[in-house]
This record gives structure tokens, sequence and C-alpha cells, in this order.
């Protein structure tokens, strides 16, 4: 798929990623989009620190300390940062490659795609659609014990502050947590799936988001079964006559997708990219000039 290996930073903080609770994902898009090449720590400074509060950097810099611990910049001094070049799918859009780097993390630092392999497990047998908060951090202790740290609900605000604004959730009444992805997310990966592979097996372009992005499935054995999130955001593909699933006569490698008619599909076939709001990233709609 790629040739690119992945590359861990340099002396990147050992901090459990979900405790940078005042790191968002528009402000990791900006300035991570920003820096390009060597870049003086007081450029970024200059460039997202609002006028008003000059003295106070907290956010920026712990904006720039996440970045380096996901490796998407290094930090070669305290005073310069740079982007990791040749990273995979580096030509993606932003939003994916977070998610990518997210996956790859390491021990305990592995515990932010956690977050979602436990949301997911523990709403497929309850047809979950949105999921209380509250409810999450306390799945956490039980199913995510296994942490140097204690689950509370300010690091489960800042897994989904992060998320959202990528496209894996959705909030509501910061509340409640929506599990369908955006549609421009799933969209791009079965696009760029298709593109390098020259396939459209949905179950090979689902277990490759899998193993490099996100969790996909609620089940595994047998013929797998995606989770509801994402059957319902395929249906809306689907509804929008954007993506088409079928099964040949043929088929052997299915997958389920509970919230379409077909009960097992193996092929999928994609349109062209609607002009609608829902096939661009959160982030999109906002630009972000300082923190």
């Amino acid at each position: 798929m790629t040739d690119d290996i992945y590359t861990y930073a340099d002396g990147k903080s050992t901090k459990d990623l979900a405790s940078y609770q005042g790191v968002r994902g528009a402000e990791v898009k900006a300035i991570a989009t920003n820096v390009q090449g060597s870049t003086p720590i007081s450029q970024v400074h200059q460039d997202f620190v609002r006028p008003a509060d000059d003295s106070n950097t907290d956010s920026v810099d712990d904006t720039v300390q996440f970045l380096h611990a996901i490796d998407i910049i290094e930090k070669p001094s305290e005073r310069v940062v740079e982007p990791i070049d040749d990273q995979p799918f580096s030509e993606y859009p932003f939003e994916i490659r977070v998610l990518h780097h997210l996956k790859q993390q390491q021990d305990a630092q592995d515990h932010f795609a956690r977050i979602q392999e436990v949301m997911i497990e523990k709403e497929k047998d309850k047809e979950v659609r949105l999921y209380d908060k509250g409810n999450l951090k306390e799945d956490l202790e039980r199913e995510a014990d296994d942490y140097p740290f204690d689950w509370t609900v300010q690091k489960v605000e800042m897994w989904y502050n992060l998320m959202a604004p990528v496209g894996l959730i959705s909030i509501k009444d910061n509340q409640e947590i929506g599990t369908s992805p955006c549609p421009a997310l799933i969209y791009d990966l079965l696009k760029e799936f298709e593109r390098e592979e020259g396939s459209n097996s949905i179950r090979e372009a689902l277990d490759w988001i899998e193993e490099h992005f996100f969790a996909c499935y609620a089940s595994r054995g047998g013929v797998p079964r995606v989770y509801l999130g994402l059957s319902d955001t395929m249906k809306t593909m689907i509804e929008d006559d954007v993506l088409a699933l079928k099964t040949p006569s043929d088929a052997t490698y299915q997958v389920r997708i509970p919230a379409t008619k077909a009960d097992q599909v193996s092929r999928f076939e994609l349109s062209e990219r609607p002009d609608k709001p829902a096939y661009r990233y959160p982030l999109e709609h906002d630009e972000v000039a300082t923190l």
C-alpha cells in the first residue's frame, strides 16, 4: 500500500495523550500544516498566540508537544520544530493522517485508539447510536483498566474534542457521542484503497482501514460485521447515490453491514464526490488563526 516506514519522533513526552486537555482538533491541524521545514518555536507563538494574550503560550506549547508525541513533528532542539517527512500516507488529508498516527502509538499510548474500540464493543449488541460520555468513562474503567492512569471525564472530553473535528465521531450537546464517522472520511478512505490497490473488495478495504486507521468491526468471527455507526454512514452514502454495495453470485470474501438491505456484501462502487457539506471534513468549515 505504501512503501514508507513509520518514523517515531525522538525524545517525545510519555505524557498520556488523553491528558492534553487543552488540545483541540482545529489547532492541531492549523499548527501542523503551518510548520513547513525548520521553524522556530517563537515563530509558532507569533503565528498562533492571540496578541492580547501574548504572555500565555501554554495552549500553543501543549499542541506542539502533542504533535511531537504523535510523530507529526520532530523537535531537534527546544527552540525549533520541523515536520517528519516521508511518513506513510503523507499525501492523504490531514484528518486521515492523524488517525493513522494515533493508530501507530505503542505501549500505554495506544489508549487513544482503544477508546473507540471499547465504545464499539459496548454498543454492538445495544443498537446504540449516541453514547453518553459519562457511560464511556465507566466502560473504560472496566474494560481498559490496564493503563498507568485513571480514566476521567476530562480525558474522554479531550478524546472527543480531537476525534470529532477529524470526522471519526460527532458530538451532541457536549454530552453524547455520535458513533458515525463523517461521509467524507469514509469516501476518501475507500477511494484511496481502490486507487492504490486496484480492488473494490469492501472486506479488503475495511480490513485495511482497521489495520491502519481505526476499528471498523463490531464482530470478527466468520463473516465480520461493521459497527452500527459505520453502517449508518454507509447507508447515508448509499442514499446519496455515492456508494453502491454488491454481492456477486460467486462472492466469498464478504462483510455484514446491518443498515443496508443486503445481509452480506463483497464489492463497492463509488460515484463522484458530491458537493455537499457531509462530504467535507468538519475542520474544513473552520479556519483557525490564533489560539
